[in-house]
């Protein structure tokens, strides 16, 4: 999907979200919004554009919901790394 759709729509939730609470709720809304809406395949690009141009375009809310989905990413173990432990 072209980034700069994936902006616009993460700036837009954003604005959304952004009368709905303060600052960290507000984006902690924006990132589960994404989680739970957006395609696997859009994530994806959204956190590989994010660590390429730093969130570029994203207004200060979506950075900060986009940023919060890229430290769960980082933060959890890889598919099948917990059972590859177990065999021994």
């Amino acid at each position: 999907m072209n980034i700069d759709l994936l902006i616009k729509m993460a700036n837009e939730i954003g604005e959304f979200f952004a009368g709905t609470a303060e600052a960290p709720e507000a984006a902690r809304a924006v990132a589960n919004h994404l989680k739970r809406y957006w395609e696997p395949r859009m994530r994806a690009q959204m956190i590989s554009y994010f660590e390429q141009r730093n969130g570029a375009g994203l207004t200060e809310l979506a950075r900060s919901a986009v940023a919060l989905m890229v430290a769960e990413s980082k933060a959890r173990p890889p598919a099948g790394a917990a059972s590859q432990g177990a065999k021994t």
